[in-house]
């Protein structure tokens, strides 16, 4: 009788087990998208700007994950493809569909990608992101962790995709500017934006057209005409917004007329001289610079992240008094670092600073020229190298060229989602002989000690 209790008490204790587990299976599931989070840096937890966005799509958006599979990134697309999953999770509208793009040539050839991406699709429209642009090293990564910005861009395509809100941006040849096709990364980063660009040839066109939000001047090798001049202050009356960002040039202080006139419209002076930074000259090179911002909304964000740009052969700027623009300085050099103003000897290698002749450092690299009611009307910069294809991934310089175009289109959907520091990851290569000993101790030694140690107790109890 005592056994035949035992054994009804086992099974009654048993079943109450079951019926407890079910029950709260079945009141979880109830939650719906409830999950704690338990990471510690909170990796799973989308912030309130996403789940906005997310909450108001309404037609189906597929989100495909392409990448290339390597012993190199394995963590890393691991981490992109739980982001987007997350975000399915809270709308049955957003479909995610992986993809290895090595074997899918027609997909690369579709959307015009090369490398590992993310790619929203809404009926005709679609938007892409390079995965390799969600992580930048954290400081000065010698630890490997790293920063993940891919929240903050998945949402801001993921609204773009479905925004009425466009914009035009012009770039003007003639000048030897950088051409369209040179900047190639930074056109697609624009039309993802929902900002469309062309070229303008002004003595051709007669006029900046009326419909442009911005008009770029980048890198310019020759100076402006009296007519061309004349037309973009025109275009500037009227309320266009300018982007204008010098280049080098060996006669840039005698030829330079009309391109400073332009700037000094808005209390910027072309001081004419390279920037020479001794503070680099150890690790890139003496004509490189790694500035400091200013506090603007331009920068404020990317400072926030130590998001710096990597500027070359960028040019010394100063401001002068003036009362109808407020102007906002951008970035500056660093202390250790002076304008060289003799030309000739730079492009022989000769440098040395001179107290008298040179522009001592810090120097300012760039300006934001905003009307008196805050509203944005120019950014001179004192850099453009850094926009081109083979520099434009570098450091912050993709997120600074963004924020500032984003800024002077007055684009207000631009988000402020901060990016997670991720801990450094090694991978563990293991030989033969170590992979045979962990399956061996993991799938036989392991399972066969509770098995024995279950058999014992039950001899034991039956005993008994």
């Amino acid at each position: 009788m005592k056994k035949w209790l035992s054994h009804t008490n086992s099974t009654v204790l048993s079943v109450a087990v079951i019926g407890i587990f079910i029950l709260l299976t079945l009141f979880l599931n109830s939650l719906g998208g409830f999950q704690l989070d338990l990471t510690s840096n909170k990796q799973y937890t989308l912030s309130d700007q996403s789940l906005t966005a997310i909450k108001n799509v309404k037609d189906d958006v597929n989100i495909l994950v392409l990448t290339v599979e390597n012993a190199n990134n394995t963590v890393l697309n691991r981490e992109v493809a739980d982001m987007v999953q997350e975000y399915t999770k809270r709308n049955s509208k957003l479909k995610l569909k992986q993809y290895n793009l090595t074997q899918e040539p027609a997909l690369a050839s579709k959307y015009g990608i090369t490398g590992s991406s993310i790619v929203l699709e809404q009926g005709d429209r679609h938007k892409v992101i390079d995965i390799a642009s969600l992580f930048t090293a954290n400081g000065d990564g010698s630890d490997g962790s790293y920063q993940f910005t891919g929240e903050e861009k998945l949402t801001q395509a993921l609204m773009n995709l479905s925004s009425t809100e466009t914009g035009k941006m012009v770039f003007l040849t003639g000048h030897e500017e950088l051409s369209l096709d040179q900047m190639g990364t930074l056109r697609s980063s624009l039309e993802q934006n929902n900002i469309t660009t062309e070229e303008l040839q002004l003595n051709q066109a007669g006029k900046v057209p009326d419909d442009a939000d911005v008009l770029a001047i980048i890198g310019p090798q020759r100076d402006l005409s009296d007519a061309e001049l004349k037309e973009i202050r025109t275009y500037m009356s009227k309320g266009g917004k300018l982007l204008i960002s010098l280049g080098f040039a060996e006669d840039m202080k005698s030829s330079w007329k009309n391109i400073d006139a332009l700037i000094a419209d808005y209390g910027v002076v072309d001081e004419h001289a390279v920037m020479v930074d001794n503070k680099q000259a150890s690790t890139m090179g003496p004509l490189w610079v790694v500035p400091e911002y200013g506090s603007h909304a331009i920068t404020d964000k990317l400072a926030q992240n130590k998001l710096y740009p990597m500027l070359s052969l960028s040019i010394a700027l100063t401001s002068k008094e003036q009362d109808k623009y407020t102007l906002s300085p951008l970035m500056h050099s660093s202390d250790d670092s002076y304008g060289e103003t003799n030309i000739a000897g730079l492009l022989q290698n000769e440098t040395n600073n001179d107290k008298d002749a040179d522009v001592q450092g810090p120097v300012e690299l760039g300006y934001a020229a905003d009307t008196k009611d805050g509203k944005p009307k120019a950014v001179i910069l004192g850099s453009s190298i850094f926009m081109q294809d083979s520099q434009i991934s570098n450091g912050g310089n993709r997120d600074f060229i963004l924020n500032t175009v984003n800024y002077l289109s007055e684009k207000q959907d631009g988000l402020t989602i901060r990016p997670r520091v991720q801990a450094g990851y090694e991978i563990a290569y293991l030989d033969g002989q170590q992979a045979r000993t962990i399956f061996f101790a993991a799938i036989v030694a392991f399972p066969l000690v509770f098995v024995i140690i279950g058999v014992l107790l039950w001899w034991r109890r039956r005993r008994v």
